[in-house]
């Protein structure tokens, strides 16, 4: 949506239901495998780079503070995990990419967060001009 500027959702409903109407035909099947699988390795990574930058976007528009070290803990795990599309398998669950990243974010956020306030190991700009 960031990319095209189109943020309709008859638009992408319209294309959800065009992308599943073409996987019943071999043919357009066909078609895709006759494109070069460096073409589509490059289209992968221009996918998932944007997926990562735009990610980044939303947490410098909403100022997150990357020098507290549980934000930038955080960040660094989910990006990586969500970006090189790690799996987790559990029995017949399994879990990748995206979906694991925000998983593996919202557990060490809360989690480091919770040691945070055990411990107070980690100082806030907030909470430092507060004491001043």
């Amino acid at each position: 949506m960031a990319a095209t500027k189109v943020y309709s959702t008859a638009a992408y409903w319209v294309a959800g239901i065009i992308a599943i109407l073409l996987a019943f035909f071999p043919m357009f099947g066909a078609a895709i495998q006759t494109v070069p699988v460096g073409v589509l390795g490059g289209a992968a990574t221009v996918l998932y780079g944007m997926i990562g930058v735009l990610g980044v976007r939303i947490w410098v528009e909403n100022r997150v503070d990357f020098a507290n070290p549980i934000n930038l803990s955080t960040a660094a795990v989910a990006l990586i995990i969500g970006i090189a599309d790690y799996t987790w398998e559990i029995g017949s669950l399994s879990f990748a990419g995206i979906a694991l990243g925000t998983a593996a974010a919202l557990i060490i956020f809360h989690g480091l967060t919770a040691i945070n306030r055990a411990t107070g190991s980690v100082v806030s700009d907030e909470t430092s001009t507060l004491n001043q």
